[in-house]
């Protein structure tokens, strides 16, 4: 679970971007968004290491296609919000708003998404890994085709939620509030040291992709 506090900042240290040119700056800029209002801004297409989003307001933006490692979304709204094929790995999502957000062929691996909100959201296609989702809305939730492993659900509320052809690893479907009217069918289950390398060989290529991300950040600079 992650600790909720406060972060007492000076109003000059809250950058509050007035355009999208400003905004996609300052989110790989890692400067504070804290409570900035990007409504409606096309930020798709960006990759993006310690984005400082907290109780930013993103409704009706676009962060398709994108790519956020450990980013910090700590009550942030992303009401209506377009975050297809992005993909989200490590970082803070709590109590997180994707009400009605378009999440499709979405991947998001080790995320705290406690008391997330994914209430009427598009998950279709979308991958949940190695996620913290104790507490989160799921009511009416669209998981077709979604793929699910290693989730911790406790509490969670997946009311009316469509799971039509979802499968899952690992997922203890005892422990939510409401669970899934129906269950999703398991993944194949591999042996141990398949696992192993896989998730190696994961490890590997995203050190490269920071490596190389963090490289063309200082050739830019």
């Amino acid at each position: 679970m992650t600790q909720e506090f406060e972060i007492e900042k000076k109003a000059s240290d809250i950058v509050h971007p007035t355009n999208e040119v400003e905004a996609l700056q300052a989110i790989k800029a890692r400067e504070d968004l804290s409570g900035a209002s990007l409504q409606g801004m096309a930020l798709n297409n960006l990759n993006s290491v310690g984005a400082i989003l907290r109780k930013t307001d993103l409704t009706k933006a676009d962060l398709s296609h994108g790519l956020f490692i450990n980013p910090n979304f700590y009550k942030a709204s992303l009401l209506s919000a377009a975050v297809n094929n992005t993909v989200f790995i490590g970082g803070d999502m709590l109590k997180t708003s994707f009400k009605e957000a378009d999440l499709s062929e979405a991947v998001l691996i080790g995320v705290d998404g406690e008391e997330a909100n994914f209430e009427d959201a598009n998950l279709r296609n979308a991958a949940l890994v190695s996620a913290n989702l104790e507490g989160a809305n799921f009511t009416r939730a669209n998981l077709k085709n979604a793929r699910l492993a290693s989730l911790n659900v406790k509490d969670a509320d997946f009311t009316d939620a469509d799971l039509t052809g979802a499968r899952a690893y690992q997922v203890d479907w005892t422990k939510p509030k409401v669970p899934p009217a129906f269950l999703p069918e398991s993944l194949v289950i591999l042996p141990n040291w398949a696992l192993a390398v896989l998730v190696g060989g994961f490890l590997g290529a995203l050190s490269l992709l920071i490596y190389g991300m963090l490289r063309r950040r200082r050739k830019n600079t």
